[in-house]
């Protein structure tokens, strides 16, 4: 009879990776949940593929002790950080300039000469000629003089009415510039430390329906992997009870042909009835006996021939009878024999076909409880796929609501930043009136002090003096010196040219600054104080150390006023201060920055995808641990993740230790784990090409 086997169980597939999760990140998200059950279904039927699985070394990295930095970078451009221009206001000739590019110059120290000649000869003409006019007005001058001086100590006392209206206008404006500049910033800073209610509330909300959503599909992997189960125990059912049918048939036909067998010998047997051959042979017997008495007493030779003759006779048919007789008992005891044994083989048959149908009866219940099983399992099923597809309406929605939440609170973050360049605006406009009024102030002074003049153009003196008093002024300012102690970094004053206009550049070179920019998705991130590295490809690999010491509180402005978005970006104007000496920068120079926004030292880091969370929410990362016979195996350790930055993460663990092999994209590796795999090319070009096969 031929053995009924089971078919082996098919390899455990409920044990799917799902792909890493990043942190939730402040701005839209767009997800598609069909995408969500391709890859579900991708990873599902990448487990039945058959294929034999490898690890390759370049799907891993190495753990190692580093320094880690999260920066931002940005070019610029060093400067002075302080830089005095030398203008002059006459036009003479000029005749000696002692300084050139480079000079260290003082305070107060010569830069240029100017001719005087004509000056000097102008004020010996007016020194000659001046005498005391007696027709001058003593009261109009005393008038004019006393509403001049007046005014003038209005100005100088801060009394003018004008310029307070100005002032308190511009402490107002710039009162509500920093309010709202505070205002910008609390609600900023709420966003960046991720402390907004009502973004906290939404953020939450998602997360819930994302758990839920993984729960449901989960559910609905279960639900799918019972069902794929059913229906092999369906099969295997079918299969036992197709091939318990089929025994029972070769069995049943094996007894009814050792019955026909039975019935043909019984049959047999039956008509060989005694044979008749014991009182054959016992007459037989009895006439040779005869025979041999009458031969013993006969006398008549002749006669005793005869006698022995039919003596002869009756013994060869003696043989003859009992050679048969012999022969019948030898087929009567095989026929009886086999009898025996087909009686035998009737009753092991006729139990064995009652074994068998007692099997069949057990097969076709366990067929008709795996089908009730089955419906019962595509029930949950169908209760699981609605499930998941409710959950995935909710997740949906609630990606819907977190964007319009994250849309509403960015509207608020830039009508608070809108508020701060509107009072911005306003703080400048009310500086500007105060400008107005203070030269509406010194027009008025201008004016008085015309009034006085004209009293005094009455007298020749008067005239004389005032003129006098220009030509000194002239004189003096023919001596271009030094307002300030520096380096001269530029010289237009030429010998024998006009010495009008800008003249000199003096410089601070000891101490540097570079300009720069910080872009408005990084100005929430940088901050004043905060440490910075320099470079320049003129000093080579050198590093300097910075520092940032201011940022604009509004981006920078086009020549129209309007927020600048030519290059793309909105900017913010910032100053490094160079904080290493004798670096060899020169002004002008460009140079490369890193804001170190955070800094580790001597950590162990993982490329960011190499992070994920285990079922039961753990930080994990993937190991792939070398065997003695050079396989892998993959195992799971739960990890601490520290600070991040665009590419790694740093992790702490205790079971952790330099030069593990950590896998860079555990997704793709995580339905072998506790599995050894050998070194190979890996999974990533088969799950990319099954999930291509599948769309």
């Amino acid at each position: 009879m031929q053995l009924l086997k089971k078919k082996a169980a098919p390899a455990d597939e409920g044990n799917i990776s799902k792909p890493p999760r990043r942190p939730l990140k402040k701005g839209p998200i767009a997800i598609g949940a069909g995408v969500l059950i391709l890859l579900a279904v991708t990873l599902l039927g990448g487990g039945k593929s058959g294929k034999t699985a490898t690890l390759a070394l370049t799907d891993t990295t190495v753990l190692d002790r580093a320094d880690m930095q999260n920066s931002i970078s940005a070019t610029g451009t060093v400067e002075s950080a302080s830089s005095m221009m030398v203008y002059s206001t006459v036009a003479y000739t000029v005749q000696e300039v002692p300084v050139e590019v480079g000079d260290y110059v003082e305070e107060g120290q010569l830069l240029a000469k100017l001719d005087d000649q004509n000056i000097q000869d102008q004020i010996a003409s007016q020194e000659a000629s001046l005498s005391v006019s007696s027709g001058t007005s003593a009261a109009s001058i005393a008038s004019a003089r006393d509403s001049y001086e007046q005014f003038k100590a209005g100005l100088e006392d801060g009394m003018n009415s004008g310029i307070l209206s100005a002032e308190s206008a511009v402490t107002n404006a710039y009162n509500s510039y920093t309010n709202a500049v505070t205002t910008y910033e609390r609600y900023k800073e709420g966003l960046d430390a991720g402390e907004n209610a009502t973004l906290l509330s939404q953020d939450a909300a998602l997360r819930n329906a994302r758990s839920a959503m993984e729960s449901a599909q989960e559910s609905y992997t279960n639900a799918l992997d019972a069902l794929y189960k059913a229906d092999d125990d369906i099969n295997d059912a079918q299969a036992d009870l197709t091939d318990a049918e089929n025994d029972l048939d070769d069995t049943e036909r094996d007894l009814d042909r050792a019955e026909d067998d039975l019935d043909r010998a019984e049959q047999r047997l039956k008509s060989m009835g005694s044979g008749g051959y014991t009182a054959a042979i016992a007459q037989l017997e009895s006439e040779i006996t005869a025979l041999q008495a009458q031969i013993a007493g006969m006398e008549d030779p002749a006669g005793a021939a005869e006698l022995t003759a039919q003596l002869e006779s009756k013994k060869a048919e003696m043989t003859s009878l009992t050679n048969a007789q012999t022969a019948f008992t030898t087929e009567q005891t095989e026929l009886t024999s086999e009898v025996s044994k087909l009686t035998s083989e009737v009753a092991a048959l006729t139990s064995q076909v009652s074994q068998l149908e007692a099997s069949v009866k057990s097969y076709k219940n366990a067929l008709k409880q795996a089908e009730n099983a089955r419906d019962n399992c595509d029930k949950q099923a169908a209760s699981a796929q609605r499930s998941l597809g409710s959950a995935e309406e909710s997740y949906a929605a609630a990606i819907t609501q977190y964007n319009a939440t994250v849309t509403t609170v960015d509207n608020t973050l830039a009508d608070y930043a809108t508020a701060v360049e509107t009072a911005y605006e306003a703080y400048q406009t009310a500086q500007t009136n105060l400008q107005s009024a203070k030269v509406s102030a010194q027009n008025q002074l201008q004016s008085y002090k015309d009034s006085l003049n004209s009293a005094y153009a009455g007298a020749n003196k008067a005239v004389n003096e005032v003129s006098l008093r220009q030509l000194r002024a002239d004189l003096a300012d023919t001596e271009i010196k030094a307002p300030v102690a520096g380096t001269v970094t530029a010289v237009y004053a030429e010998v024998g040219s006009a010495g009008s206009g800008l003249l000199f550049v003096i410089e601070d070179v000891d101490n540097l600054v570079v300009s720069t920019s910080v872009k408005d998705y990084d100005v929430g991130t940088v901050k004043t104080g905060m440490p910075v590295t320099i470079k320049s490809d003129s000093t080579g690999d050198q590093v300097y150390d910075g520092e940032i010491t201011s940022i604009a509180p509004t981006a920078d402005k086009s020549a129209a006023g309007a927020t600048n978005t030519s290059g793309g970006d909105v900017t913010f104007a910032a100053d490094v201060a160079v904080r290493s000496q004798d670096t060899g920068l020169r002004i002008g120079m460009s140079v490369r920055l890193n804001f170190l926004v955070e800094k580790a030292e001597s950590v162990l880091s993982v490329p960011y995808g190499a992070l994920y969370q285990n079922d039961a929410g753990e930080d994990c990362v993937l190991a792939a641990l070398e065997q003695e016979d050079g396989t892998y195996l993959l195992a799971e350790y739960p990890v601490t993740a520290g600070m991040e930055n665009d590419l790694d993460v740093a992790i702490e663990g205790p079971d952790l230790q330099e030069g593990m092999r950590i896998v860079s994209e555990p997704h793709l590796y995580r339905p072998y784990l506790g599995q050894t795999l050998a070194e190979g090319a890996g999974l990533r070009d088969n799950a990319f090409a099954a999930m291509m096969g599948g769309m």
